[in-house]
């Protein structure tokens, strides 16, 4: 039988539509009559997932400047926040799935063991005591391969998306980011004066070409194939600053 208890992780708590067992039929729920425990929904199917289309457009800001922009609040809703099991704010990362978190492996070098983080969803603030907040246990860490830094998060259950928890969409395989492209930094890192403490930022930079970053004065043959640079190259070494992503 399906039960709470039994199946935590298939969203039976309460007395809604769902389908656990892939019933061909449809989504079933249980009802309150005593001769009959369950019956099909007359619900049409939900439509595809949307990803990478927030509610809140995001500023897009391109400061320049050490700290970035202050974020509209919840216009990355794909932002995560990872956290100790005591609620400290570690690194961030990024909803992919309802259910998958990307992030990065450097971010785990003080326990690999899933019951020592804790994943919050939803909010705007670094503190996460909006009303919005998703809060979610995980369920497994898988590394990255050949030292690659790269963590991929799995969660004990998935996160209820909506209009503050999106996922961002992922390319294709062997997709090649253009030149002209742009990418931008989110997350509560270090502000260093510039204003906006505890509260989400953005940078934009603009991608720059692996061949023009590989050259002796920027980053001299540093970026792989598998690897992207981005930053600002214009007016020479001396006051460029590139990057690796």
């Amino acid at each position: 039988s399906f039960t709470p208890e039994t199946h935590p992780t298939k969203g039976l708590d309460g007395n809604s539509c769902r389908n656990p067992d892939n019933d061909i039929i449809g989504p079933w729920c249980y009802t309150t009559d005593r001769d009959r425990i369950w019956e099909h929904c007359q619900i049409p199917d939900c439509v595809e997932m949307k990803c990478g289309t927030p509610v809140i457009k995001p500023k897009r800001c391109f400061s320049r400047l050490v700290g970035g922009c202050v974020s509209n609040p919840h216009s990355w809703p794909w932002q995560i926040s990872l956290r100790t099991s005591i609620g400290k704010h570690v690194c961030g990362g990024t909803l992919i799935d309802p259910q998958w978190v990307l992030s990065a492996a450097h971010c785990f070098e003080s326990s690999i063991w899933p019951s020592a983080y804790k994943v919050f969803l939803g909010i705007h603030t670094e503190r996460g005591n909006e009303p919005s907040k998703q809060e979610r246990r995980l369920e497994k860490i898988v590394m990255g391969p050949n030292r690659a830094d790269i963590a991929l998060l799995k969660l004990e259950s998935p996160a209820i998306i909506n209009d503050n928890v999106q996922p961002a969409c992922l390319p294709e395989k062997d997709y090649i980011v253009s030149s002209t492209a742009e990418c931008f930094v989110t997350g509560w890192g270090e502000t260093q004066g510039t204003g906006g403490d505890g509260v989400l930022k953005e940078e934009g930079f603009p991608i720059i070409e692996n061949k023009v970053c590989n050259l002796p004065e920027y980053l001299n043959g540093r970026v792989q194939n598998n690897e992207m640079c981005a930053g600002y190259i214009e007016g020479g070494a001396d006051s460029s600053a590139a990057a690796l992503l």
